[in-house]
């Protein structure tokens, strides 16, 4: 009797959307275990004196000139959790591990960063691991992306500072890159969770450009994922959205080739 796939991911503790994302998607035949990466108190839980080393002490503009402020989450912070929630979830027998953030690596702005985490997780586990970022240039590089246009739920110096930059590295040609306009003043992670799919859908239908081929959302966070099909068929592009493209690039590594209707053509080319 052969084994379930098994399906390790680690998340930002502050992110309520990549677990239901997985579930939706992947097969019976398939279990998912998750392990949060702690990036602060954003609930109610009490204070603690440690919270001071994630707390973020200084404006909107001022956080626009720093690499690692994303919505008040500090990035370096967070990613020093990392081998211990490796560690934990190597202990159920993955097939492989995913680092379902995408801010976590892209906000170095170079793809060696991106390398670096994957190769730290397999270090620390001894289990074969993919990143969000990588996820999404190997599901563009499969779907044929040349010209991409990304909408996101992130600061406009973010998105162009650090992550174009590290598409264009990629190979890819970024015709334009634009957040949210109510993001620009966030300093609330948990602010990008709160957006219903039709929002999404409504944004990138403005973002796309005629020339783009593939229009990219970025954002484990963000419900990008149920707006997958619907953008797609509005479009006539090439839709991928960061969970959408983890979960097909963990589902081909741990062996997976049945395709998954229902949200965008990457899902739909797993074979």
């Amino acid at each position: 009797m052969s084994k379930r796939k098994r399906i390790g991911a680690l998340l930002p503790a502050t992110n309520p959307v990549v677990e239901p994302d997985f579930y939706t998607v992947v097969p019976r035949d398939v279990t998912v275990h998750f392990e949060r990466m702690w990036n602060g108190r954003w609930g109610n839980q009490p204070e603690k004196p440690e919270d001071q080393e994630y707390e973020v002490r200084m404006t909107p503009q001022e956080a626009n000139t720093v690499q690692w402020v994303m919505f008040g989450t500090n990035q370096t912070k967070m990613n020093e959790d990392v081998e211990r929630g490796v560690r934990s979830l190597a202990n159920v027998e993955l097939d492989v591990l995913a680092y379902a953030c995408t801010g976590g690596t892209w906000h170095r702005g170079s793809l060696a960063f991106d390398r670096q985490m994957a190769e730290q997780m397999e270090r620390a586990s001894g289990v074969p691991s993919v990143t969000a970022v990588t996820s999404c240039i190997e599901a563009m590089r499969h779907m044929g992306t040349e010209k991409i246009s990304v909408a996101g739920p992130y600061r406009n110096h973010h998105l162009n500072t650090w992550l174009k930059p590290l598409l264009e590295e990629a190979g890819f040609q970024v015709i334009n890159a634009e957040g949210q306009p109510w993001m620009q003043e966030s300093m609330n992670p948990r602010d990008i969770d709160t957006q219903e799919p039709r929002v999404i859908v409504d944004f990138a239908l403005t973002v796309a450009r005629d020339e783009a081929d593939t229009v990219f959302l970025p954002g484990t966070a963000w419900r990008a994922l149920e707006a997958a099909e619907e953008l797609e068929q509005r479009l006539g592009k090439t839709v991928i959205t960061v969970n959408q493209a983890t979960i097909w690039n963990a589902l081909r590594t741990a062996g997976w080739t049945e395709p998954i209707s229902g949200y965008g053509r990457l899902l739909r080319s797993l074979s």
